[in-house]
């Protein structure tokens, strides 16, 4: 299997806004009892997160790619709302310098 399978899946599922998939099953060759199958981390932002507490939402990727599934040992999971992610993605505000006057 490849990754653009497994996006295929999830973009057909889910209808995400955002969606990131890397293969690390390269890094992972050779690995005891990985069966062969693929190593993935998986990114996604969809509003069908919205509401849903973290276990929920990596259910629902599960059940998604549940028919590729044999051909997957590990798949990591990071799901968001698109309110959480562009509150994730927002740029951290700087404090002012506090100035000491050194005499």
């Amino acid at each position: 299997m490849n990754k653009e399978i497994l996006g295929n899946l999830l973009r057909d599922a889910l209808n995400p806004e955002f969606l990131e998939i890397n293969d690390r099953t390269k890094s992972h060759s050779g690995h005891a009892l990985s069966g062969g199958g693929g190593h993935y981390e998986v990114r996604i932002v969809s509003s069908r997160f919205a509401g849903l507490p973290p276990l929920a939402r990596h259910r629902l990727v599960n059940t998604v790619t549940d028919p590729v599934r044999q051909e997957i040992h590990a798949l990591t999971i990071k799901a968001y709302s698109p309110e959480e992610f562009a509150a994730q993605n927002q740029p951290k505000t700087q404090r002012p310098a506090i100035a000491l006057n050194v005499l």
